[in-house]
């Protein structure tokens, strides 16, 4: 019987690649990529002169950023075969929402990113005295601010989908999928306090729920693998 062991370690790989990359974007993207993850913007700053000083960090972080989404995107392919035995409504979800839809927001952030960059040197090129320029930036900084819990949202939707699959199949501990659950609410919570400008600072205690249990997944799923007995449930199922 085939155990999808090779699924589920891709799966992991690629889940713990991805949060790597997140991670390391976070940390290397300087400032500007800094304050648009935390969902705190600056204000009161010259965008495009803090954005040509650190041109070279936030090129890198929108290169992490853009490895992320290929990395996350890549790991749906590999649970679908499995999650789409139990419920193909859930498996679809999990790759429109986790997938392409979730790809398309890291897509649109790296655009973002590398046009900040643009702007921020061709602003110091003309010797930073260009108001068209400087009010381009600050509206491409919002937009991306903005772009950010949408993006969130699509991203709690997907991982829904993803978590309700896992707690259906058993395909890893059932508390692994609770802890998701439940940590899918609270990030929704902070997600939608930042969508509409209320976040207080309880935003990142939010995020913590469900932060860490990326890695803890991705581990399971490179070291464990699926659940042998939910494997052959779901054949026994489809047969």
């Amino acid at each position: 019987m085939n155990t999808y062991r090779k699924n589920a370690v891709m799966a992991g790989v690629l889940y713990f690649l991805g949060t790597v990359f997140g991670v390391s974007g976070g940390l290397i993207g300087g400032e500007v990529l800094t304050s648009l993850i935390s969902g705190k913007p600056l204000v009161g700053v010259d965008m495009l002169s803090l954005v040509a000083a650190n041109s070279s960090r936030l090129t890198w972080g929108a290169f992490l950023t853009f490895m992320m989404g290929i990395s996350l995107v890549a790991m749906t392919v590999f649970l679908y075969p499995v999650m789409r035995k139990a419920s193909k409504e859930l498996a679809m979800g999990m790759v429109l929402f986790r997938g392409a839809l979730e790809g398309t927001f890291y897509f649109l952030s790296t655009l973002g990113f590398l046009a900040l960059v643009a702007l921020g040197n061709e602003y110091i090129a003309t010797g930073a005295d260009s108001a068209v320029l400087q009010s381009m930036g600050n509206v491409l900084y919002q937009f991306q601010d903005r772009l950010a819990p949408a993006g969130t949202i699509l991203f709690l939707i997907g991982t829904t989908c993803l978590y309700l699959s896992f707690y259906r199949t058993r395909l890893i501990p059932r508390w692994l999928s609770v802890w998701g659950l439940i940590g899918v609410v609270l990030y929704m919570a902070y997600a939608l306090l930042h969508f509409f400008h209320l976040d207080n600072g309880i935003g990142f205690y939010l995020q913590m729920v469900l932060a860490p249990l990326e890695m803890v997944v991705a581990v399971w799923l490179i070291v464990k693998g699926f659940n042998p007995s939910a494997i052959a449930a779901l054949f026994a199922k489809t047969e």
